[in-house]
């Protein structure tokens, strides 16, 4: 049992792997030039997800009292946009699919720049001088992230581009098979927390700040977008790609030796995830209620 222990972070991040990696074989070069045919609305979207939701995060954790520790994972979750059953989500609630794939794609290329920014600025706002001895390495961190999340991505959509009808047959197992490995992944990180501690008393800590990042995120990204003029599908697309983040990558970037190597940090990642699906559900109840325009 401690040998499969000590392989939790690796397995997180072979997970995550082909988690993007099946999201790519979703993806086409188009999702990408679609930026162009609907400009404004991408825009709004990537300021919700980009520069908003680490805001969000830091107004949170100073306003809510919690674990340096805690806090931490949360911002971690900031840091990670564009969850792997965004795209689904937004399908089933009638949102604009085809905005919330190219939001993924777009914003799964952006973050892979923003993210060590971001955590070690928290690092330093949160825990102070110590800080600094667990600030991540930007350029290593950069080349991780692009192993884990672009390179599998590119391998799906180089897939995607030579054998579309593949890709189109295997649309259903993928999606399916995502949802299976986010489970397996949140699985492992409660098995990883039980060595550390009363799981309980983990999702407790990370619990408040974890439901007010998510509902704080849905509600910004949907209020933003009708403000702005964005039409109903658009503004349900936009709110749930600012409110599903990548968990499993955040759960991955907080275990894995190579970078921060602290499976408590993951907590709230881990309840993220939890909570995040759990209200994804209800969402797409209450956006199939709003009329079309």
């Amino acid at each position: 049992m401690e040998a499969f222990m000590a392989m939790v972070p690796q397995l997180l991040q072979l997970l995550l792997f082909l988690i993007m990696f099946g999201m790519g074989m979703t993806l086409t070069l188009d999702d990408f030039k679609r930026v162009g045919q609907f400009p404004k609305a991408v825009f709004i979207g990537l300021c919700n997800q980009v520069v908003l939701l680490p805001l969000v995060g830091l107004l949170i954790i100073s306003v809510l009292p919690m674990d340096p520790v805690v806090a931490m994972g949360l911002m971690i979750v900031s840091a990670c946009p564009g969850g792997a059953t965004s795209n689904l989500i937004s399908h089933l609630s009638k949102g604009d699919t085809a905005l919330s794939i190219s939001l993924t794609a777009i914003s799964s290329v952006i973050t892979v720049f923003t993210i060590p920014f971001i955590i070690n600025y928290s690092l330093l706002h949160i825990m102070g001088e110590s800080g600094k001895a667990i600030q991540l390495p930007v350029m290593t961190t950069i080349i991780n992230i692009i192993k884990l999340t672009a390179l599998p991505v590119a391998i799906g959509m180089f897939i995607n581009y030579r054998f579309p009808d593949f890709s189109q047959r295997s649309r259903k197992a993928l999606a399916w098979g995502s949802g299976i490995f986010i489970l397996i992944a949140l699985a492992l990180i409660v098995l990883k927390l039980a060595e550390l501690g009363n799981v309980w008393d983990f999702i407790m800590a990370a619990g408040l700040g974890v439901i007010c990042l998510n509902i704080l995120t849905f509600g910004i990204g949907f209020i933003s977008s009708r403000v702005l003029r964005l039409n109903t599908p658009q503004s349900i697309t936009i709110s749930i790609e600012s409110g599903m983040q990548n968990n499993v990558l955040g759960m991955a970037i907080a275990t894995a030796p190579t970078m921060l190597n602290n499976p408590a940090m993951a907590t709230s990642a881990g309840v993220y995830g939890i909570i995040m699906c759990t209200l994804g559900l209800g969402l797409i109840y209450l956006f199939r209620q709003l009329p079309s325009e």
